[in-house]
């Protein structure tokens, strides 16, 4: 059992996370994974599940024409779907922009902006309507993807819609989530994370 000085275990670690994920998917694939709650009830997600929706979504992400290291936004609070979309984002060789819920509109958009997102996760209403505001600051954004806000069946889509089009995409090309995890580099981007902007604007 290597210990905390022992080096050994990097001769066998994963060489990213996606690699990590897809592996444990194929190891324990009928263990429990995720629990979250719905209502007054908590449902259970085994890591088979987990890793379908995650295969759907980074495949339909990659449909859009989201390539490695582009970034794209989740601007949600932490939940399931939250897990999903960083993951989906990873498994699809892309980079997660994190925007906290609770920031306001303008800073949103600067994020979004700077750090040229093509595509953003949004959680509800609340969030695409900070997005819709400022649409014509988000020229590279060419689609939204709402957990539980209302879609318009063109720029906002849901996370049912992005796993159909990840399911035609999957037909066409159904090792590419394999193909592509495994090629990550280690020294690839994949999560960028902006300061609050407190002091300023906020800074990735």
């Amino acid at each position: 059992m290597p210990t905390q000085t022992d080096p050994s275990f990097v001769d066998t670690m994963h060489p990213n996370v996606a690699v990590q994920f897809l592996d444990r998917v194929k190891r324990s694939p009928h263990t429990e994974a995720f629990r979250y709650p719905r209502g007054e009830t908590w449902e259970t997600v085994t890591w088979s599940q987990a890793g379908d929706h995650v295969g759907r979504l980074a495949a339909g992400l990659m449909a859009l024409g989201v390539a490695p290291e582009q970034r794209v936004g989740i601007a949600s609070n932490t939940r399931y779907e939250w897990i999903l979309a960083d993951l989906a984002v990873m498994c699809a060789g892309a980079a997660t922009t994190t925007v906290y819920p609770s920031t306001n509109e303008e800073d949103t958009a600067y994020i979004l902006s700077d750090s040229e997102c093509h595509v953003v996760f949004a959680e509800d209403d609340a969030q695409i309507a900070k997005l819709v505001a400022r649409r014509g600051e988000l020229p590279l954004v060419s689609k939204v993807i709402t957990f539980d806000g209302t879609v318009d069946g063109d720029w906002v889509i849901g996370l049912a819609d992005l796993g159909k089009l990840g399911d035609a995409y999957l037909a066409e090309h159904p090792d590419v989530i394999d193909e592509t995890a495994v090629g990550i580099r280690p020294d690839q981007l994949a999560t960028l994370i902006y300061t609050s902007g407190t002091t300023g604007r906020p800074k990735g």
